[in-house]
């Protein structure tokens, strides 16, 4: 299926350290798109949950849920002055987190809550999902970039994620996906974005697998 670039919404996806904030950013430079970012750091018990994971994951993911609902419901999908957009997530993204952090009985609350926001939620045309086979690479881009907030995070929890993202992308029909090995790819290389976009420009029907 070909896209309309002059009025697409493109999500880009990925467990952290995939390179999905800056793949977003010139993808949105590209379409001249306005770019709307999670509101990931901004938890105010992110910094908690890495510490002590078991005491703080519901309200982390509680926090997550509603702020991302209302930034969905901001989005200015098809506003006459800015016809493209792109984000850095998908809303349904939080339930492989949700399903990874939470025990039974407080996901079940999760569900609850989820199953009223989820008929709100304005579908993206695209979804490009940035994939690494390897966790090793993703934990190795986390320490890279050393952030304090991020200090606390361990191997066996982002490769818990990564199978959660797999997981979750080998089942995920609710629009057309691009997926993308990051293995070998250079995000700052210029030939490797043009073959992204170009990607992006011959359309995705269903779901189409990239390697650079």
């Amino acid at each position: 299926m070909k896209f309309n670039l002059e009025q697409i919404y493109i999500a880009v996806e990925g467990v952290p350290g995939s390179g999905k904030n800056l793949l977003a950013k010139k993808i949105s430079k590209w379409l001249n798109a306005k770019l709307v970012r999670d509101v990931y750091y901004s938890n105010l018990f992110l910094k908690d949950f890495y510490h002590n994971p078991e005491t703080h994951a519901l309200p982390l993911q509680l926090y997550y849920l509603t702020q991302r609902f209302q930034q969905q419901m901001d989005l200015p999908y098809g506003d006459l002055f800015q016809q493209n957009l792109v984000t850095n997530y998908i809303f349904n993204k939080d339930q492989i987190y949700a399903s990874y952090n939470l025990d039974d009985r407080n996901l079940s609350l999760y569900n609850q809550i989820l199953k009223v926001m989820n008929p709100k939620i304005k579908l993206p045309d695209l979804v490009i999902y940035l994939h690494s086979p390897n966790a090793d690479l993703l934990y190795k881009n986390i320490k890279k970039r050393n952030r304090a907030v991020e200090k606390d995070v361990n191997e066996e929890y982002i490769e818990g994620l990564n199978k959660g993202y797999h997981y979750f992308f080998e089942r995920f029909r609710d629009c057309p996906l691009l997926i993308i090995n990051i293995e070998g790819l250079n995000l700052e290389n210029n030939e490797h974005i043009n073959t992204i976009f170009k990607e992006v420009e011959e359309g995705v029907d269903e779901s189409k697998y990239l390697k650079i």
